[in-house]
């Protein structure tokens, strides 16, 4: 038989390698990747209409709303007392008590408040730094390094699986789902030995952890190849690094909650300041006491219960930070990334003469 040629030779190994790489990038695809589902089913509309305030979805009114009855109730009670008999030991005529209080709930209940957004606020920014890492090194991996075989090309798109896997990884260990038997992770890891099904002792824990080490020994192996030079693998490295300190904050964010002491102290103010007020509104407001001891605990009671809710934002309530979606975003950039080819962006294929004969010829 007689001998390929050189340049034969070479357009049947790239094009093994791109019907590996084709393989390899349907394993990054958006079908069957669940949203969230509030947003799947409405979107952000209800942000963008005045008529959504009548909704519940979203809202903290199923865990006040027995509370908030019992203290409407314990108000009524006492205002009726008032009104229809001439029992008043317990109405005293000076309103100091319910100023001195409430100064006393709106400065802890704001304080409560800020800290809980902040956090929630915090926990977006973290994962806008993952995202933006995460995409600068997608695009070190797939522009920086030369593969010139199919081996090599296979461990570029693992790579940037590998990417996809730790955002998704991370996103589980924050609601502290363990191991990477999910639907969304385990696809995104089967061509790593340790993670294959069957595998002997495969890690259970701190799954992102195990990832950023393999994109380091990637980093590594892709050196001593020689298809990455000096400055890319210093970019990388600095992604890399980044990943970690965001795993960092957000476990920071997640295992530091507001102090339990202050938590339930709040709650207490709360509880005394409700029980007190119809003692002191209801000589002032007649009948009226009864409706606005009503919007009291609702308000009150209200902005407590949405500041527990939002200081850890990593779950599936409507009001956590979606982070299905997020995945899923990124999910669709590395797709598009992977399907992008070194000739698509070659800058010696611009023509800019032949956008103008175009034009003429209009």
């Amino acid at each position: 038989m007689a001998a390929l040629s050189p340049t034969l030779t070479r357009e049947r190994r790239l094009s093994s390698a791109s019907a590996i790489a084709g393989a390899m990038t349907n394993v990054i695809n958006t079908d069957g990747y669940e949203r969230d589902e509030v947003f799947t089913a409405s979107g952000n509309e209800f942000q963008q209409s005045w008529f959504n305030f009548i909704t519940t979805k979203g809202t903290v009114l199923n865990n006040i709303l027995v509370p908030g009855f019992l203290f409407t109730v314990w108000g009524a009670t006492w205002t009726i007392i008032y009104m229809l008999t001439s029992f008043r030991v317990l109405f005293p005529s000076s309103q100091a008590l319910i100023s001195i209080i409430s100064f006393v709930v709106a400065l802890i209940l704001g304080y409560r408040t800020n800290s809980a957004y902040d956090r929630y606020w915090e926990a977006r920014k973290v994962w806008g730094t993952l995202v933006t890492h995460s995409r600068n090194l997608a695009r070190a991996f797939w522009c920086s390094t030369s593969p010139s075989t199919p081996q090599q090309e296979i461990e570029r798109l693992g790579a940037i699986n590998l990417i996809m896997a730790y955002s998704v990884a991370l996103k589980h260990a924050l609601r502290d789902e363990q191991g990477f038997h999910f639907s969304d992770l385990a696809h995104l890891l089967v061509h790593v030995p340790k993670f294959r099904p069957g595998a002997r002792n495969p890690p259970k824990e701190n799954i992102p952890m195990e990832i950023v080490l393999l994109l380091t020994e990637y980093v590594r192996n892709a050196e001593e190849a020689k298809i990455l030079e000096a400055t890319p693998k210093s970019i990388m490295n600095g992604c890399i690094g980044g990943m970690i300190e965001c795993l960092t904050n957000f476990e920071r964010i997640r295992n530091t909650p507001i102090p339990l002491a202050y938590a339930i102290h709040l709650k207490h103010i709360l509880v005394l300041f409700l029980l007190a007020l119809p003692f002191q509104i209801s000589q002032v407001l007649y009948w009226l006491a009864i409706p606005v001891m009503c919007i009291a605990s609702f308000t009150l009671l209200g902005i407590e219960s949405i500041s527990a809710e939002i200081e850890q934002p990593f779950g599936y309530d409507v009001n956590d930070l979606r982070l299905n979606e997020f995945c899923n975003d990124l999910r669709m950039e590395l797709n598009a990334l992977t399907h992008n080819s070194k000739s698509d962006r070659d800058v010696l294929s611009w023509n800019l003469g032949a956008v103008r004969d175009k034009n003429k010829n209009v």
